[in-house]
């Protein structure tokens, strides 16, 4: 009995395709078991995403809202047959929230079902029961769209007309959302640009202090617009002015207009630029009729450009002064010694002085001059010189052939800025024949 015992203990224990046949029928058993018995599993489905059905209610009473939190996506805990599991995906699980049955505090139940009828037995579970919500009235509103340049254009250009397809847009959403928007913006890069450019480009949203806003609350009627800049190029030109009228009887102007500056710089075409050499003040804005005193006129540069050209610095508001002196005319009569006239044109072979009478003395010049009070004022008769041209004089009185004598000649005189010689007497003179020169052999 003892030997027996050890040969079936030796058998069972050193018996390999025993115990392949024993593992297999082990599995069989466990297998059939699982079929007949099917028994029930839970395993988990992430990232499932909250259905919200019947919204149009709360379109209907012109509200919107807003998923907080994520909580329309949800971690589901499965419990099911371990059959249901072989053929069960995450697209089978149909997660619902169901706006008619908002709560007061603006949460929403969250139901589970599948639409496969034929798995029985099946339980869900989430790692949170509700949608939460945040609602709030609709608004709309119209804001304008501020067209804006970035980068810089080519060295000699600048940026002229920035034109747009829209310059409004409609946006909708939450009423505090809207309540944010101030204004919208787009932007065309023009870096390096020579020539006029357009694109298509994005439309933002700002606030009052100028931030964006992310527009995902709130919705545009448009997210893009064309624009287009215009790229214009420069050149600097001299300013001139033109007056009209005269100051009041007994005045006069103190030199021409005095401008604030001399020169600007303008923008256009090239084409355009090429046939404007200056920039010329018309005289209808000068008016200085009847004036009597100084006056500063101020003149806009924009009135005064050619067609098709404008100003290039845009921190130039165009507007420059314009000073007209005005001085009261005072006439002064002045008796300039005869020492002070120079001799032009003696013919040759006479000899001319200033005539003296029989006490030795010569007689002044009579000079009136007219001009600004100051400059008239300074004046000093000492410091007058004039001339007495015997060429135009001999002329004058149709003298072709000069004899000595004592002659009443001509005068004339040169005197400073902003005065007239109104009027020069003669000079009296006397004109003798030359010596001849004789030298002794």
């Amino acid at each position: 009995m003892k030997k027996v015992l050890a040969n079936l203990k030796r058998m069972l224990l050193h018996n390999t395709a025993l115990k392949i046949a024993s593992f297999f029928l082990a599995f069989v058993i466990w297998f059939i078991v699982v079929l007949v018995g099917d028994p029930q599993d839970t395993r988990p489905y992430s990232n499932i995403q909250v259905r919200l059905v019947n919204t149009d209610l709360l379109e209907e009473q012109n509200k919107v809202y807003e998923i907080l939190d994520r909580t329309d996506v949800v971690r589901v805990m499965v419990t099911a047959p371990t059959s249901v599991f072989q053929s069960l995906r995450s697209s089978d699980i149909i997660a619902e929230a169901d706006v008619s049955k908002l709560t007061d505090i603006n949460t929403i139940a969250i139901t589970y079902y599948t639409q496969n009828t034929a798995w029985d037995g099946i339980s869900f579970e989430g790692d949170h029961q509700v949608v939460r919500l945040n609602v709030e009235d609709k608004d709309s509103k119209w804001v304008r769209i501020v067209a804006q340049t970035t980068g810089n254009v080519a060295e000699g250009c600048i940026i002229g007309d920035i034109t747009t397809d829209q310059t409004l847009i409609n946006i909708s959403g939450a009423k505090s959302a809207v309540s944010q928007v101030a204004s919208a913006y787009a932007e065309l890069n023009v870096e390096g640009a020579t020539n006029d450019i357009s694109a298509s480009v994005d439309i933002y949203l700002r606030d009052a202090e100028g931030k964006r806003i992310s527009s995902q609350r709130v919705e545009m009627s448009a997210e893009h617009l064309l624009m287009t800049a215009e790229v214009l190029a420069t050149k600097e030109v001299p300013l001139e002015a033109e007056i009209m009228g005269e100051p009041a009887e007994g005045y006069m102007t103190m030199g021409g207009p005095e401008l604030s500056q001399n020169s600007v710089l303008i923008a256009g075409t090239s084409a355009n630029l090429a046939t404007v050499n200056k920039i010329t003040i018309p005289a209808e804005k000068l008016d200085i009729t009847d004036l009597t005193v100084n006056k500063e006129f101020t003149v806009n540069l924009k009135d005064c450009l050619p067609d098709n050209i404008r100003l290039a610095e845009s921190d130039f508001n165009g507007r420059i002064s314009v000073n007209m002196q005005i001085g009261q005319i005072r006439e002064r009569n002045l008796e300039v010694p005869a020492e002070n006239i120079t001799f032009q044109n003696l013919p040759e072979g006479f000899v001319i002085s200033v005539y003296q009478d029989e006490e030795g003395l010569t007689v002044p010049i009579p000079v009136r001059v007219s001009g600004f009070w100051d400059k008239v004022n300074g004046l000093r008769a000492n410091a007058l010189t004039g001339t007495a041209d015997l060429a135009e004089w001999m002329t004058a009185e149709n003298i072709t052939s000069l004899q000595p004598g004592i002659y009443d000649i001509p005068t004339k005189f040169e005197v400073g800025e902003y005065m007239t010689v109104e009027e020069s007497g003669t000079i009296r003179v006397e004109i003798t024949e030359a010596v001849p020169d004789v030298t002794e052999e």
